[in-house]
């Protein structure tokens, strides 16, 4: 695969490395984090949960004060994915960012808010078919994840709670670290939403009415993936020492799909729990192929 001419478009226009792109003086997004944003597996040229996707990104980003309309976003994506098409790339990942556009100084809301819509494309992490089939380990964060209701579970452009616990370590021996809120409970991992099989052989995720985003692959794994399975799972909180007593722990998100988590390591690298998989975890992973192809 060649790398693409068209790297991101904003509201429909095409842009190259360099060129300005936004106002870098007003864009409430560069400037506070106004905004919100998408990650969405583009495979053989579909993007198998883009509905799921546009079902989140419209309501949250009204509640970030964003009129923003299904229509536009689709518009604008079909443009992005016409230019895609025309180099040939066909699998990747795309970005939908959205901020509330430019706004001038000041942390006061515009009286209208025109929003600007930036799509980008990136190919598919070099690790995504590995991870699948052999599963992962993780590691423990130090830093927090800081509560605050009104955001729960949206997926705003502030990540640096997540920016600064994947920091803690450099190699690659982890693929993705868990995180607690100021609480002590267990909420996600940096990139990742987690589910537990507990030690009584019940199925819980996290919930995240105080911190943390509500994931799509989340979403598809409660709605359809579980019930496809013939498994309950239920939302709750979740201790650090019932995690670590847990039997299984499966980490999901909308590009990796399912991945069975193998050991779980503290922040000083000892291991705490190791996993063996078994058959529920394996028929969860299968179930989510079966319905949807393009996680194989």
């Amino acid at each position: 695969m060649t790398s693409p001419n068209i790297l991101f478009t904003i509201n429909g226009n095409s842009h190259s490395v360099g060129s300005q792109t936004v106002n870098l003086t007003e864009d409430r997004g560069l400037a506070y984090g106004h905004g919100l944003f998408e990650t969405i597996l583009f495979s053989q040229s579909a993007l198998p949960l883009i509905d799921r996707h546009l079902l989140r990104l419209i309501p949250d980003s009204h509640l970030l004060g964003i009129s923003l309309q299904s229509g536009d976003v689709q518009h604008y994506l079909n443009l992005f994915l016409e230019a895609l098409s025309d180099q040939s790339i066909t699998d990747g990942v795309i970005k939908i960012m959205v901020t509330a556009g430019s706004g001038g100084r000041g942390y006061k809301m515009p009286d209208t808010i025109i929003p600007s819509l930036i799509f980008s494309y990136n190919p598919l992490p070099e690790d995504t078919a590995k991870h699948r089939k052999q599963g992962v380990d993780v590691r423990l964060c130090e830093h927090f994840i800081g509560n605050g209701s009104t955001l729960a579970g949206i997926k705003h452009l502030n990540r640096l709670d997540q920016v600064i616990a994947r920091s803690e370590w450099s190699h690659n021996k982890y693929a993705d670290g868990i995180m607690l809120s100021v609480n002590g409970d267990v909420v996600e991992a940096t990139s990742a939403n987690i589910f537990v099989k507990t030690k009584v052989g019940e199925w819980i995720t996290p919930t995240l009415d105080q911190s943390g985003v509500s994931g799509v692959m989340r979403g598809l794994l409660i709605d359809r993936i579980f019930p496809a399975c013939d498994l309950s799972v239920s939302e709750a909180s979740l201790t650090l020492d019932e995690l670590l007593m847990s039997q299984q722990i499966l980490l999901c998100n909308s590009v990796k799909g399912i991945l069975r988590v193998n050991s779980v390591s503290s922040a000083t690298d000892k291991q705490l729990l190791a996993l063996p998989s078994d058959h529920q975890s394996l028929m969860l992973c299968e179930k989510l192929m079966e319905l949807y192809p393009h996680y194989q």
